[in-house]
Protein backbone atom coordinates (compact mmCIF):
# COMPACT_ATOMS: atom_id res chain seq x y z
CA UNK A 1 0.00 0.00 0.00
CA UNK A 2 2.96 2.36 0.49
CA UNK A 3 3.47 2.90 -3.21
CA UNK A 4 5.21 6.11 -4.42
CA UNK A 5 1.96 7.31 -5.96
CA UNK A 6 -0.01 7.01 -2.76
CA UNK A 7 2.84 8.48 -0.72
CA UNK A 8 2.78 11.61 -2.87
CA UNK A 9 -0.99 12.05 -2.75
CA UNK A 10 -2.05 10.85 0.71
CA UNK A 11 -0.96 12.13 4.11
CA UNK A 12 -1.23 8.68 5.68
CA UNK A 13 -2.31 5.10 4.93
CA UNK A 14 -3.39 2.79 7.75
CA UNK A 15 -4.20 -0.91 7.66
CA UNK A 16 -6.29 -1.91 10.66
CA UNK A 17 -8.12 -4.98 11.88
CA UNK A 18 -11.82 -5.22 12.73
CA UNK A 19 -11.12 -3.62 16.14
CA UNK A 20 -9.14 -0.82 14.45
CA UNK A 21 -5.79 -1.94 15.86
CA UNK A 22 -3.01 -0.55 13.63
CA UNK A 23 -1.28 -3.27 11.60
CA UNK A 24 0.54 -0.94 9.23
CA UNK A 25 1.18 2.82 8.90
CA UNK A 26 2.84 4.30 5.82
CA UNK A 27 6.15 6.13 6.23
CA UNK A 28 4.66 9.50 5.17
CA UNK A 29 1.92 8.83 7.73
CA UNK A 30 4.50 8.35 10.45
CA UNK A 31 6.08 11.72 9.57
CA UNK A 32 2.64 13.36 9.34
CA UNK A 33 1.75 12.14 12.86
CA UNK A 34 5.17 13.20 14.15
CA UNK A 35 6.27 9.68 15.21
CA UNK A 36 10.04 9.67 15.75
CA UNK A 37 10.29 5.89 16.22
CA UNK A 38 8.27 2.69 16.31
CA UNK A 39 7.49 3.11 20.01
CA UNK A 40 5.53 6.26 19.25
CA UNK A 41 3.29 4.69 16.62
CA UNK A 42 -0.38 4.58 17.62
CA UNK A 43 -1.67 1.20 18.77
CA UNK A 44 -5.16 1.82 17.37
CA UNK A 45 -6.60 4.23 14.86
CA UNK A 46 -9.23 5.19 17.47
CA UNK A 47 -6.62 6.71 19.77
CA UNK A 48 -5.66 9.36 17.20
CA UNK A 49 -9.29 10.38 16.61
CA UNK A 50 -11.22 13.11 18.42
CA UNK A 51 -13.40 11.34 21.04
CA UNK A 52 -16.58 13.03 19.79
CA UNK A 53 -16.12 11.54 16.30
CA UNK A 54 -15.36 7.93 17.26
CA UNK A 55 -18.90 6.55 17.33
CA UNK A 56 -19.82 8.25 14.07
CA UNK A 57 -16.73 6.79 12.41
CA UNK A 58 -17.40 3.27 13.72
CA UNK A 59 -21.02 3.40 12.58
CA UNK A 60 -20.01 4.54 9.09
CA UNK A 61 -17.36 1.84 8.86
CA UNK A 62 -19.50 -1.09 10.01
CA UNK A 63 -22.62 -0.02 8.09
CA UNK A 64 -20.73 0.12 4.78
CA UNK A 65 -20.12 -3.27 3.15
CA UNK A 66 -18.13 -1.55 0.41
CA UNK A 67 -15.84 1.46 0.34
CA UNK A 68 -16.87 4.39 2.54
CA UNK A 69 -15.80 7.96 3.21
CA UNK A 70 -16.29 10.37 6.10
CA UNK A 71 -14.72 13.49 7.59
CA UNK A 72 -13.43 13.21 11.16
CA UNK A 73 -11.09 15.06 13.49
CA UNK A 74 -7.75 13.66 14.57
CA UNK A 75 -5.36 14.87 17.26
CA UNK A 76 -1.87 15.37 15.90
CA UNK A 77 0.87 16.68 18.21
CA UNK A 78 -1.84 18.12 20.44
CA UNK A 79 -3.53 19.92 17.54
CA UNK A 80 -7.01 19.15 16.25
CA UNK A 81 -7.14 18.58 12.47
CA UNK A 82 -9.87 17.62 10.04
CA UNK A 83 -9.16 14.68 7.73
CA UNK A 84 -11.06 12.83 5.07
CA UNK A 85 -10.99 9.06 5.62
CA UNK A 86 -11.59 6.72 2.71
CA UNK A 87 -11.98 3.14 3.89
CA UNK A 88 -11.69 -0.04 1.85
CA UNK A 89 -12.66 -3.35 3.49
CA UNK A 90 -10.48 -6.44 2.98
CA UNK A 91 -13.23 -8.94 3.71
CA UNK A 92 -11.12 -12.07 3.50
CA UNK A 93 -9.00 -11.12 6.52
CA UNK A 94 -11.49 -8.75 8.24
CA UNK A 95 -9.31 -5.74 7.84
CA UNK A 96 -9.59 -2.21 6.48
CA UNK A 97 -7.29 0.05 4.53
CA UNK A 98 -7.80 3.68 5.61
CA UNK A 99 -6.50 6.39 3.27
CA UNK A 100 -6.10 9.74 5.08
CA UNK A 101 -6.13 13.17 3.46
CA UNK A 102 -5.68 16.30 5.59
CA UNK A 103 -8.55 18.73 4.78
CA UNK A 104 -8.06 21.19 7.67
CA UNK A 105 -7.36 24.08 5.33
CA UNK A 106 -10.49 23.37 3.35
CA UNK A 107 -12.56 23.11 6.52
CA UNK A 108 -11.11 26.40 7.74
CA UNK A 109 -11.94 28.08 4.45
CA UNK A 110 -15.45 26.62 4.59
CA UNK A 111 -15.93 27.96 8.13
CA UNK A 112 -14.62 31.36 7.04
CA UNK A 113 -17.01 31.49 4.09
CA UNK A 114 -19.94 30.38 6.25
CA UNK A 115 -19.07 32.97 8.91
CA UNK A 116 -18.84 35.71 6.28
CA UNK A 117 -22.24 34.71 4.89
CA UNK A 118 -23.88 34.83 8.32
CA UNK A 119 -22.16 37.81 9.94
CA UNK A 120 -22.02 41.55 9.48
CA UNK A 121 -18.65 42.60 8.07
CA UNK A 122 -18.56 45.88 10.04
CA UNK A 123 -19.43 44.81 13.58
CA UNK A 124 -18.83 41.06 13.33
CA UNK A 125 -22.30 40.43 14.73
CA UNK A 126 -24.66 37.83 13.27
CA UNK A 127 -26.65 39.19 10.33
CA UNK A 128 -30.20 38.73 9.10
CA UNK A 129 -29.48 35.28 7.61
CA UNK A 130 -27.98 33.96 10.85
CA UNK A 131 -30.81 35.51 12.88
CA UNK A 132 -33.53 33.83 10.83
CA UNK A 133 -31.85 30.44 11.12
CA UNK A 134 -31.39 30.83 14.88
CA UNK A 135 -34.99 31.90 15.48
CA UNK A 136 -36.31 29.13 13.23
CA UNK A 137 -34.38 26.58 15.31
CA UNK A 138 -35.74 28.09 18.51
CA UNK A 139 -39.28 27.88 17.15
CA UNK A 140 -38.82 24.15 16.59
CA UNK A 141 -37.35 23.42 19.99
CA UNK A 142 -38.52 26.12 22.42
CA UNK A 143 -41.30 25.30 24.84
CA UNK A 144 -40.84 28.42 26.94
CA UNK A 145 -41.48 31.96 25.70
CA UNK A 146 -38.75 34.11 24.23
CA UNK A 147 -38.70 37.66 22.91
CA UNK A 148 -37.48 39.42 19.81
CA UNK A 149 -36.48 43.05 20.43
CA UNK A 150 -35.81 45.42 17.53
CA UNK A 151 -33.50 48.34 18.35
CA UNK A 152 -33.20 51.50 16.25
CA UNK A 153 -30.73 54.22 17.24
CA UNK A 154 -32.19 57.70 17.71
CA UNK A 155 -29.97 60.49 16.42
CA UNK A 156 -27.61 58.29 14.39
CA UNK A 157 -28.47 59.94 11.06
CA UNK A 158 -27.41 63.29 12.45
CA UNK A 159 -24.05 61.84 13.54
CA UNK A 160 -23.56 60.26 10.11
CA UNK A 161 -24.49 63.46 8.25
CA UNK A 162 -22.43 65.71 10.50
CA UNK A 163 -19.21 63.71 10.90
CA UNK A 164 -19.27 61.32 7.93
CA UNK A 165 -19.64 57.60 7.45
CA UNK A 166 -16.29 56.71 9.01
CA UNK A 167 -17.38 58.18 12.34
CA UNK A 168 -20.81 56.62 11.86
CA UNK A 169 -19.21 53.20 11.43
CA UNK A 170 -17.14 53.72 14.59
CA UNK A 171 -20.34 54.55 16.49
CA UNK A 172 -22.01 51.36 15.22
CA UNK A 173 -19.01 49.26 16.27
CA UNK A 174 -19.02 50.86 19.72
CA UNK A 175 -22.78 50.27 19.98
CA UNK A 176 -22.33 46.56 19.26
CA UNK A 177 -19.66 46.30 21.98
CA UNK A 178 -21.89 48.03 24.53
CA UNK A 179 -24.85 45.80 23.74
CA UNK A 180 -22.77 42.62 23.99
CA UNK A 181 -21.81 43.59 27.54
CA UNK A 182 -25.39 43.87 28.80
CA UNK A 183 -27.08 40.84 27.22
CA UNK A 184 -27.29 37.36 28.75
CA UNK A 185 -24.96 34.52 27.70
CA UNK A 186 -27.80 32.69 25.91
CA UNK A 187 -29.14 35.79 24.15
CA UNK A 188 -28.45 36.62 20.51
CA UNK A 189 -27.45 40.05 19.22
CA UNK A 190 -27.63 40.67 15.47
CA UNK A 191 -27.33 43.67 13.18
CA UNK A 192 -29.99 43.92 10.49
CA UNK A 193 -28.29 46.79 8.68
CA UNK A 194 -27.90 50.55 9.07
CA UNK A 195 -28.55 51.46 12.70
CA UNK A 196 -30.96 48.59 13.39
CA UNK A 197 -30.07 45.77 15.79
CA UNK A 198 -32.07 42.77 17.00
CA UNK A 199 -31.90 41.04 20.37
CA UNK A 200 -33.34 37.56 20.92
CA UNK A 201 -33.91 37.08 24.64
CA UNK A 202 -34.20 33.47 25.87
CA UNK A 203 -36.76 32.45 28.48
CA UNK A 204 -38.23 35.93 28.89
CA UNK A 205 -41.78 37.19 28.70
CA UNK A 206 -42.46 40.60 27.18
CA UNK A 207 -42.70 42.16 30.64
CA UNK A 208 -39.35 40.69 31.70
CA UNK A 209 -37.77 41.72 28.40
CA UNK A 210 -39.02 45.28 28.84
CA UNK A 211 -37.42 45.44 32.29
CA UNK A 212 -34.18 44.01 30.89
CA UNK A 213 -34.08 46.71 28.22
CA UNK A 214 -33.40 49.32 30.90
CA UNK A 215 -29.74 48.30 30.83
CA UNK A 216 -29.74 48.74 27.04
CA UNK A 217 -31.13 52.28 27.37
CA UNK A 218 -28.37 53.14 29.81
CA UNK A 219 -25.68 51.47 27.68
CA UNK A 220 -26.58 53.61 24.66
CA UNK A 221 -26.98 56.72 26.81
CA UNK A 222 -23.30 57.16 27.55
CA UNK A 223 -21.55 59.70 25.32
CA UNK A 224 -19.79 58.42 22.22
CA UNK A 225 -16.28 59.81 21.97
CA UNK A 226 -15.78 58.61 18.38
CA UNK A 227 -16.99 62.00 17.09
CA UNK A 228 -14.90 65.21 17.34
CA UNK A 229 -17.43 66.30 19.95
CA UNK A 230 -19.11 63.74 22.18
CA UNK A 231 -22.26 62.45 20.49
CA UNK A 232 -25.34 61.46 22.47
CA UNK A 233 -27.73 58.86 21.10
CA UNK A 234 -30.92 57.23 22.26
CA UNK A 235 -32.54 53.99 21.21
CA UNK A 236 -36.16 53.11 20.44
CA UNK A 237 -36.96 49.46 21.19
CA UNK A 238 -39.89 47.30 20.14
CA UNK A 239 -40.53 43.92 21.78
CA UNK A 240 -42.54 40.95 20.49
CA UNK A 241 -43.02 37.75 22.49
CA UNK A 242 -43.28 34.16 21.26
CA UNK A 243 -45.90 32.73 21.07
CA UNK A 244 -48.20 35.57 22.19
CA UNK A 245 -47.22 37.92 19.36
CA UNK A 246 -46.31 35.46 16.61
CA UNK A 247 -45.30 31.91 15.91
CA UNK A 248 -42.84 32.40 13.04
CA UNK A 249 -39.78 34.53 12.41
CA UNK A 250 -41.29 37.02 9.96
CA UNK A 251 -44.34 37.81 12.12
CA UNK A 252 -42.26 38.21 15.30
CA UNK A 253 -39.86 40.58 13.56
CA UNK A 254 -42.70 42.52 11.92
CA UNK A 255 -44.51 42.94 15.24
CA UNK A 256 -41.30 43.99 17.00
CA UNK A 257 -40.83 46.56 14.22
CA UNK A 258 -44.39 47.84 14.75
CA UNK A 259 -43.74 48.19 18.49
CA UNK A 260 -40.45 49.98 17.79
CA UNK A 261 -42.20 52.60 15.64
CA UNK A 262 -44.75 53.02 18.40
CA UNK A 263 -41.84 53.80 20.75
CA UNK A 264 -40.53 56.38 18.29
CA UNK A 265 -43.94 57.99 17.87
CA UNK A 266 -44.36 58.13 21.64
CA UNK A 267 -41.24 60.27 21.97
CA UNK A 268 -38.27 57.96 21.24
CA UNK A 269 -35.71 56.61 23.71
CA UNK A 270 -38.07 54.09 25.23
CA UNK A 271 -39.31 50.50 25.09
CA UNK A 272 -42.66 49.51 23.64
CA UNK A 273 -44.24 46.05 23.71
CA UNK A 274 -46.34 44.98 20.73
CA UNK A 275 -50.06 45.25 21.36
CA UNK A 276 -52.69 43.18 19.59
CA UNK A 277 -54.72 46.13 18.35
CA UNK A 278 -56.01 46.30 14.81
CA UNK A 279 -56.58 49.45 12.78
CA UNK A 280 -60.32 48.84 12.97
CA UNK A 281 -60.19 48.82 16.77
CA UNK A 282 -58.12 52.03 16.74
CA UNK A 283 -60.61 53.58 14.33
CA UNK A 284 -63.51 52.62 16.60
CA UNK A 285 -61.75 54.04 19.67
CA UNK A 286 -60.99 57.18 17.68
CA UNK A 287 -64.70 57.65 16.99
CA UNK A 288 -65.54 56.79 20.61
CA UNK A 289 -63.12 59.45 21.88
CA UNK A 290 -65.03 62.13 19.96
CA UNK A 291 -68.29 60.83 21.41
CA UNK A 292 -66.73 60.61 24.85
CA UNK A 293 -65.71 64.25 24.75
CA UNK A 294 -69.21 65.29 23.74
CA UNK A 295 -70.83 63.05 26.38
CA UNK A 296 -68.47 64.06 29.20
CA UNK A 297 -67.03 60.56 29.64
CA UNK A 298 -63.54 61.83 30.51
CA UNK A 299 -62.73 62.64 34.12
CA UNK A 300 -59.77 63.10 36.44
CA UNK A 301 -58.49 61.09 39.38
CA UNK A 302 -55.84 62.22 41.84
CA UNK A 303 -53.07 60.13 43.36
CA UNK A 304 -51.64 61.68 46.52
CA UNK A 305 -47.95 62.37 46.99
CA UNK A 306 -46.24 62.24 50.38
CA UNK A 307 -43.01 63.46 51.88
CA UNK A 308 -40.69 60.97 53.52
CA UNK A 309 -42.45 61.52 56.89
CA UNK A 310 -45.68 60.35 55.17
CA UNK A 311 -47.30 63.76 55.21
CA UNK A 312 -49.43 64.46 52.17
CA UNK A 313 -48.03 67.39 50.18
CA UNK A 314 -49.82 67.21 46.83
CA UNK A 315 -51.17 64.94 44.12
CA UNK A 316 -50.73 63.92 40.51
CA UNK A 317 -53.81 64.39 38.34
CA UNK A 318 -54.56 61.44 36.06
CA UNK A 319 -56.87 61.47 33.05
CA UNK A 320 -59.40 58.65 32.94
CA UNK A 321 -61.99 57.53 30.41
CA UNK A 322 -64.91 55.18 30.83
CA UNK A 323 -66.49 54.68 27.42
CA UNK A 324 -70.12 53.75 26.94
CA UNK A 325 -69.01 51.29 24.23
CA UNK A 326 -65.65 50.00 25.47
CA UNK A 327 -65.87 50.39 29.22
CA UNK A 328 -62.80 51.68 31.02
CA UNK A 329 -60.01 52.36 28.50
CA UNK A 330 -56.44 52.76 29.75
CA UNK A 331 -54.48 55.96 29.09
CA UNK A 332 -51.75 53.94 27.38
CA UNK A 333 -54.33 53.01 24.74
CA UNK A 334 -56.45 56.12 24.24
CA UNK A 335 -53.77 58.83 24.57
CA UNK A 336 -51.68 57.72 21.52
CA UNK A 337 -54.88 57.57 19.45
CA UNK A 338 -55.99 60.97 20.72
CA UNK A 339 -52.57 62.40 19.87
CA UNK A 340 -52.71 60.99 16.35
CA UNK A 341 -56.25 62.35 15.91
CA UNK A 342 -55.16 65.83 16.98
CA UNK A 343 -57.33 65.79 20.12
CA UNK A 344 -54.62 65.98 22.79
CA UNK A 345 -54.26 69.79 22.74
CA UNK A 346 -57.94 70.02 23.63
CA UNK A 347 -57.90 67.17 26.18
CA UNK A 348 -54.62 68.40 27.66
CA UNK A 349 -55.91 71.93 28.16
CA UNK A 350 -59.14 70.58 29.68
CA UNK A 351 -57.15 68.37 32.09
CA UNK A 352 -54.97 71.31 33.15
CA UNK A 353 -58.01 73.54 33.70
CA UNK A 354 -59.86 70.90 35.72
CA UNK A 355 -56.75 70.10 37.77
CA UNK A 356 -56.09 73.75 38.59
CA UNK A 357 -59.68 74.30 39.72
CA UNK A 358 -59.44 71.22 41.96
CA UNK A 359 -56.12 72.52 43.27
CA UNK A 360 -57.89 75.64 44.47
CA UNK A 361 -60.47 73.44 46.21
CA UNK A 362 -57.81 71.29 47.87
CA UNK A 363 -55.94 74.35 49.09
CA UNK A 364 -58.91 75.29 51.24
CA UNK A 365 -57.78 72.40 53.47
CA UNK A 366 -54.03 72.60 52.82
CA UNK A 367 -52.84 75.99 51.51
CA UNK A 368 -49.43 74.70 50.30
CA UNK A 369 -50.91 71.74 48.37
CA UNK A 370 -49.29 71.27 44.93
CA UNK A 371 -50.72 69.69 41.78
CA UNK A 372 -48.71 67.74 39.20
CA UNK A 373 -50.24 67.61 35.73
CA UNK A 374 -49.02 65.46 32.83
CA UNK A 375 -48.35 67.27 29.57
CA UNK A 376 -48.39 65.44 26.22
CA UNK A 377 -45.49 66.07 23.81
CA UNK A 378 -48.10 67.12 21.24
CA UNK A 379 -49.08 70.10 23.41
CA UNK A 380 -45.61 71.56 22.94
CA UNK A 381 -46.27 71.90 19.22
CA UNK A 382 -48.45 74.97 19.69
CA UNK A 383 -46.93 78.44 19.37
CA UNK A 384 -48.72 79.71 22.47
CA UNK A 385 -48.30 76.80 24.87
CA UNK A 386 -46.90 78.96 27.68
CA UNK A 387 -49.61 81.58 27.19
CA UNK A 388 -52.36 78.96 27.44
CA UNK A 389 -50.89 77.50 30.63
CA UNK A 390 -50.64 80.90 32.29
CA UNK A 391 -54.21 81.78 31.26
CA UNK A 392 -55.58 78.58 32.79
CA UNK A 393 -53.65 79.18 36.04
CA UNK A 394 -54.91 82.77 36.21
CA UNK A 395 -58.52 81.72 35.59
CA UNK A 396 -58.31 79.13 38.38
CA UNK A 397 -56.87 81.78 40.74
CA UNK A 398 -54.00 79.61 41.97
CA UNK A 399 -50.35 80.52 42.29
CA UNK A 400 -48.07 79.19 39.52
CA UNK A 401 -45.61 77.86 42.11
CA UNK A 402 -48.20 75.29 43.15
CA UNK A 403 -48.44 73.85 39.63
CA UNK A 404 -45.93 71.24 38.44
CA UNK A 405 -45.99 70.13 34.80
CA UNK A 406 -44.78 66.55 34.29
CA UNK A 407 -42.96 66.08 31.00
CA UNK A 408 -41.21 63.01 29.59
CA UNK A 409 -37.45 63.32 29.34
CA UNK A 410 -37.48 62.45 25.64
CA UNK A 411 -39.70 65.50 25.07
CA UNK A 412 -37.14 67.68 26.78
CA UNK A 413 -34.18 66.10 25.01
CA UNK A 414 -35.68 66.75 21.59
CA UNK A 415 -36.98 70.19 22.49
CA UNK A 416 -36.43 73.08 20.11
CA UNK A 417 -35.51 76.67 20.88
CA UNK A 418 -39.18 77.70 20.74
CA UNK A 419 -40.12 75.12 23.37
CA UNK A 420 -37.22 76.06 25.60
CA UNK A 421 -38.24 79.72 25.49
CA UNK A 422 -41.78 78.73 26.49
CA UNK A 423 -40.51 76.63 29.39
CA UNK A 424 -38.22 79.43 30.53
CA UNK A 425 -41.13 81.89 30.45
CA UNK A 426 -43.28 79.56 32.56
CA UNK A 427 -40.43 79.01 35.01
CA UNK A 428 -39.96 82.77 35.36
CA UNK A 429 -43.64 83.02 36.29
CA UNK A 430 -43.18 80.33 38.96
CA UNK A 431 -44.40 77.14 37.23
CA UNK A 432 -42.23 74.12 38.03
CA UNK A 433 -41.35 71.12 35.86
CA UNK A 434 -40.77 67.46 36.69
CA UNK A 435 -39.33 64.76 34.42
CA UNK A 436 -41.78 61.87 34.34
CA UNK A 437 -40.67 58.20 34.10
CA UNK A 438 -37.05 59.20 34.61
CA UNK A 439 -34.62 56.56 33.31
CA UNK A 440 -36.91 54.86 30.80
CA UNK A 441 -36.02 57.23 27.98
CA UNK A 442 -32.56 58.10 29.26
CA UNK A 443 -30.21 59.61 26.69
CA UNK A 444 -28.39 62.73 27.89
CA UNK A 445 -28.00 64.54 31.20
CA UNK A 446 -27.39 67.88 29.51
CA UNK A 447 -31.05 68.90 29.64
CA UNK A 448 -31.11 68.55 33.43
CA UNK A 449 -29.02 71.70 33.75
CA UNK A 450 -30.01 73.42 30.49
CA UNK A 451 -33.77 73.33 31.02
CA UNK A 452 -35.90 74.61 33.93
CA UNK A 453 -36.40 71.29 35.71
CA UNK A 454 -37.11 71.21 39.46
CA UNK A 455 -37.57 67.48 40.07
CA UNK A 456 -37.37 64.01 38.57
CA UNK A 457 -39.78 61.11 39.01
CA UNK A 458 -38.17 57.66 39.16
CA UNK A 459 -40.14 55.21 37.06
CA UNK A 460 -41.95 52.39 38.85
CA UNK A 461 -39.97 49.80 36.85
CA UNK A 462 -36.92 50.71 38.97
CA UNK A 463 -38.91 50.80 42.19
CA UNK A 464 -40.20 47.27 41.58
CA UNK A 465 -36.60 46.03 41.52
CA UNK A 466 -35.96 47.06 45.12
CA UNK A 467 -37.47 43.95 46.72
CA UNK A 468 -35.68 41.44 44.45
CA UNK A 469 -32.32 39.96 45.54
CA UNK A 470 -30.96 39.00 42.10
CA UNK A 471 -27.72 40.58 40.86
CA UNK A 472 -29.55 42.31 38.00
CA UNK A 473 -32.03 43.84 40.42
CA UNK A 474 -29.23 44.85 42.79
CA UNK A 475 -27.72 46.86 39.97
CA UNK A 476 -31.08 48.59 39.55
CA UNK A 477 -31.01 49.52 43.24
CA UNK A 478 -27.58 51.05 42.72
CA UNK A 479 -28.97 52.98 39.77
CA UNK A 480 -31.78 54.36 41.95
CA UNK A 481 -29.30 55.54 44.56
CA UNK A 482 -27.12 57.05 41.82
CA UNK A 483 -30.09 58.87 40.26
CA UNK A 484 -31.05 60.31 43.65
CA UNK A 485 -27.48 61.46 44.32
CA UNK A 486 -27.24 62.96 40.84
CA UNK A 487 -30.50 64.86 41.24
CA UNK A 488 -29.53 66.22 44.63
CA UNK A 489 -26.12 67.32 43.33
CA UNK A 490 -27.87 69.75 40.97
CA UNK A 491 -30.59 70.76 43.44
CA UNK A 492 -33.40 68.64 42.05
CA UNK A 493 -35.98 66.87 44.18
CA UNK A 494 -36.78 63.20 43.61
CA UNK A 495 -40.22 61.58 43.48
CA UNK A 496 -40.53 57.78 43.43
CA UNK A 497 -43.71 56.38 41.88
CA UNK A 498 -45.15 52.89 42.17
CA UNK A 499 -44.15 52.41 45.82
CA UNK A 500 -46.24 49.44 46.97
CA UNK A 501 -44.61 48.02 50.12
CA UNK A 502 -42.60 48.93 53.18
CA UNK A 503 -39.37 47.42 51.86
CA UNK A 504 -39.41 49.76 48.88
CA UNK A 505 -40.28 52.71 51.11
CA UNK A 506 -37.45 51.95 53.56
CA UNK A 507 -34.84 51.73 50.78
CA UNK A 508 -36.01 54.99 49.18
CA UNK A 509 -36.01 56.77 52.52
CA UNK A 510 -32.50 55.54 53.28
CA UNK A 511 -31.35 56.64 49.81
CA UNK A 512 -32.60 60.19 50.35
CA UNK A 513 -35.70 60.19 48.13
CA UNK A 514 -37.82 63.29 48.79
CA UNK A 515 -41.36 62.31 47.83
CA UNK A 516 -43.31 59.06 47.60
CA UNK A 517 -46.22 58.10 45.36
CA UNK A 518 -47.85 54.68 45.15
CA UNK A 519 -50.43 52.23 46.44
CA UNK A 520 -48.64 51.85 49.79
CA UNK A 521 -49.73 55.34 50.84
CA UNK A 522 -52.55 56.20 48.47
CA UNK A 523 -54.29 54.95 45.33
CA UNK A 524 -55.72 57.21 42.60
CA UNK A 525 -59.03 58.62 43.86
CA UNK A 526 -61.83 61.02 43.04
CA UNK A 527 -61.72 64.69 44.01
CA UNK A 528 -64.30 64.05 46.73
CA UNK A 529 -62.17 61.29 48.24
CA UNK A 530 -59.13 63.55 48.18
CA UNK A 531 -61.04 66.31 49.95
CA UNK A 532 -62.09 63.77 52.57
CA UNK A 533 -58.44 62.88 53.25
CA UNK A 534 -57.39 66.53 53.45
CA UNK A 535 -60.32 67.39 55.74
CA UNK A 536 -59.67 64.49 58.11
CA UNK A 537 -58.44 65.45 61.60
CA UNK A 538 -55.35 63.39 60.96
CA UNK A 539 -54.01 62.83 57.44
CA UNK A 540 -54.65 59.32 56.19
CA UNK A 541 -51.90 57.38 54.52
CA UNK A 542 -54.13 54.47 53.44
Amino acid sequence: MASPTLDRVLDAVFRVDASFNVLFLSEPGQHWLGCANAAELPKTFIEVMHPEDVERFKTTCHDSPDAFTCDVRVIKSGTELWVNVRGYPISAVHQFVLCIFDISRWKTDEAVFRHAAEHDNLTGLPNRAFLKGAVDRMLKSEGSPFCVALLDLDGFKKVNDTYGHAIGDAVLIETSKRLLKVIGPQDILARLGGDEFVLVLHDKTAAAAKDAMTSVLFAIARPYDAAPHNAYLGVSIGVAEYPAHGTDYSILLKNADTAMYHAKNAGKNRVSVFQQTSESVDFSINAAIHNGIEEGEFYMEFQPQFDIQRNIIGAESLMRWTSRDFGRVGPDQFIPIAEEAGLMPFLGKWALRYSCHQLREFQQFKPDFVMSVNVSPVQFGGDDFDTQVLEVIAQARVEPKHVILEITESTLMHSQAKTERALANLRDKGVRFSIDDFGTGFSSLAYLTRLPVSSIKIDKAFVRAIEHPSSAKLSDKKLIAAMIDLAHSIDLRVVAEGVENEEQFAFLKESGCNLIQGYLLGKPMSADAMRGILNAPRQATA
